[in-house]
């Protein structure tokens, strides 16, 4: 997404992707794969482990992020209330 678009319009486009059924499902299964690498992995195999929490991390934090776009919205309304 292009920056010099309304910060509204981006709120509008990720709510869109956070609600989009399917690429939540995707992103579920993708969070679900590296957990299976944690709990499935051997006691040895500690980098292995790390790896996949970080993936795990980068998932969550991707996800965050949209979310905070598409909450934008009601920030701003609420900001405007304060001032």
């Amino acid at each position: 997404m292009e920056r010099w678009k309304p910060k509204l319009i981006n709120a509008q486009f990720a709510l869109n992707l956070i609600n989009d059924e399917f690429f939540m499902g995707e992103v579920e299964a993708i969070k679900k794969s590296y957990i299976n690498e944690i709990v499935n992995s051997q006691p040895e195999h500690i980098e292995e482990r790390e790896n996949a929490y970080r993936g795990l991390l980068a998932v969550n934090k991707f996800v965050a992020h949209f979310e905070s776009l598409a909450a934008q919205k009601q920030i701003d309304a609420k900001r405007r209330k304060i001032f």
